[in-house]
């Protein structure tokens, strides 16, 4: 493929041919490389600032202003900074396998962001006896917002439960450590991780999110146990896999065996649900979580999300050659459940018109709860469906699977999309296809993780197949 592609917004048919799903990926490696020289750029822009800054408006391409307590630059989200030295780490990587110069130097910007970032992640873990959290100062200082949402700043805790930050940065530690070659960095997210992995076995995980969005409000309630967590850690499984580490392989195959076991419908388990329907939560019992109103809700996103990390996690176990007979086995088993995950919740979430992913979709009364159309969706939903069309031989599902990342392709490109900022996405639309002001988790935009990360394996998986 063209070392330097440009992007041309070239959309798909409802059924590709090999020559449109290369079309399409050159314009995911032009995606990929301006999103993160734009990281870059605003790096190099201000040397006294060790983070990932995405702090733009993706309505208007202007800049939070700097003195904002939730979008300025001194609200420091640990969910970026985890995702975005994880991005880093993987775009670097990437870049290296092309031998011009533009590719090897914008890699070498890359791992010049990384470095700093490991650092001051590490800094900031250690001034919190071991946690980091959703909002920071540049200090490390964590706060949380009050109920007026006035920033507060939150005494350590020197029990805390791991939260998603500790999950999104441990994860990015690991990729950043490994990409730079710190061994001593590495061990210790490793460890890291393995701590959040303990809290998450023994339920005592925990959301840091805090409510930015008055639409998908953020709240504990205690006996429900959201998959997410399980999800995303199945991606710090795919990590380790790479490197033939035995305990991610176990780990991994534990990780999609519950989830599958206990979030999905498969050969009519649950009779009132469809099979590859896929709830949010379950409650203590493991059953399906029913709110108040006996509703089970399904993030539709999420559920897509899980197929291609559990897809991502099987390249990763099978191409290191740790896995045993019988794990591999097992894992064969795990991937004939993931197409009917993609179809069924494709089909749930999916809004005609201009296209998107919907947040919120009610299990019982097939009803959508809340129409409006997360940006990340939409690549996660590629990455799912192009891993299925890879991984399947049957040709009814790789048609199906074809036509679900030709909807979701189109979509993104023609209505998310900013050619003229950096190629990045419109974080929300509403189903009417306008720009929504909800918020899908931060005010800073996408590091390349979503999107990129996503669009990587995507184009890993067209190159394998058709060159």
């Amino acid at each position: 493929m063209d070392e330097t592609p440009s992007y041309t917004g070239h959309l798909l048919p409802p059924e590709p041919s090999t020559t449109d799903l290369r079309l399409a990926c050159i314009n995911y490696q032009a995606i990929c490389r301006a999103n993160v020289a734009a990281i870059a750029d605003r790096f190099e822009q201000r040397e006294d600032y060790p983070f990932v800054d995405t702090k733009l408006d993706l309505k208007t391409g202007r800049d939070f202003r700097a003195d904002d307590p939730i979008r300025g630059r001194d609200a420091i989200y640990g969910w970026i900074q985890g995702r975005g030295l994880e991005a880093l780490a993987g775009h670097a990587a990437w870049l290296t396998q092309y031998d011009d110069h533009q590719s090897q130097t914008l890699a070498a910007r890359l791992r010049a962001i990384a470095e700093p970032l490991l650092v001051s992640l590490r800094r900031m873990r250690a001034k919190n006896d071991g946690h980091l959290y959703f909002f920071m100062r540049p200090d490390g200082t964590p706060f949380a917002l009050d109920d007026n949402g006035v920033p507060q700043n939150i005494p350590i805790d020197t029990d805390a439960a791991s939260n998603f930050s500790d999950l999104f940065c441990a994860k990015g530690m690991i990729a950043g450590a490994r990409l730079l070659a710190n061994e001593a960095a590495e061990r210790e997210a490793i460890d890291y991780a393995r701590h959040v992995s303990a809290d998450l076995w023994a339920r005592r995980f925990v959301s840091d999110q805090q409510p930015l969005d008055p639409t998908n409000p953020i709240a504990h309630v205690p006996g429900r146990f959201d998959h997410g967590p399980y999800m995303i850690s199945l991606g710090t499984c795919a990590l380790n896999a790479t490197v033939g580490d035995t305990q991610a392989i176990e780990e991994g195959l534990r990780l999609i065996d519950y989830e599958l076991a206990y979030y999905s419908n498969h050969k009519g388990r649950i009779s009132e649900f469809s099979d590859g329907d896929f709830w949010e939560s379950i409650d203590d019992k493991g059953a399906p979580y029913r709110d108040g109103e006996g509703r089970v809700l399904c993030d539709p996103g999420h559920s897509l999300e899980f197929v291609g990390l559990a897809l991502k996690f099987t390249r990763a176990m099978r191409a290191s050659g740790a896995g045993r007979p019988s794990q591999l086995r097992i894992l064969e088993h795990h991937r004939t459940h993931m197409p009917a995950i993609l179809r069924q919740n494709f089909a749930n979430g999916f809004l005609p018109g201009p296209g998107g992913i919907c947040k919120a979709f009610d299990l019982v009364t097939r009803q959508h709860l809340n129409t409006d159309m997360p940006w990340w969706s939409l690549p996660e939903t590629i990455r799912a469906a192009a891993l299925c069309w890879r991984e399947s031989a049957d040709a009814e599902t790789q048609q199906a699977c074809l036509q679900i990342w030709s909807a979701c392709h189109n979509a993104f490109f023609a209505h998310f999309i900013r050619p003229e900022v950096h190629l990045m996405a419109i974080q929300t639309r509403c189903k009417d296809g306008s720009v929504s002001d909800s918020i899908p988790a931060t005010t800073d935009a996408d590091p390349g993780y979503h999107t990129g990360l996503s669009l990587l394996d995507v184009i890993a998986a067209v190159n394998e197949s058709v060159g």
